[in-house]
């Protein structure tokens, strides 16, 4: 459990070094973790292409555990997101 509390330290710690296009998603009802972690993540990218995408009432493993229809709209809105990567970045 230590190692693990370590690790997200300098995850957290050195997060702003990101700089690639970075989504995040969370879910409001995740017990897992709290959606303002993801947050956090995304105000400290230092992506300038970042967005973050909270669903409401999804838990925390927004594909697996979900029904089908939140998978969906997640798969969806990842889908896109990546394709619109591709086209703004792809040779």
């Amino acid at each position: 459990m230590r190692e693990i509390a370590r690790v997200c330290q300098y995850i957290q710690d050195n997060f702003s070094r990101v700089t690639a296009p970075f989504l995040t998603v969370h879910g409001t009802a995740d017990g897992v973790t709290c959606p303002s972690s993801s947050k956090l993540l995304y105000e400290k990218a230092s992506s300038e292409d970042k967005s973050l995408k909270i669903y409401e009432g999804m838990y925390h493993s927004l594909i697996q555990g979900e029904p089908d229809e939140n998978a969906d709209i997640v798969l969806k809105d990842m889908r896109e997101w990546i394709d619109e990567r591709v086209e703004r970045y792809g040779s």
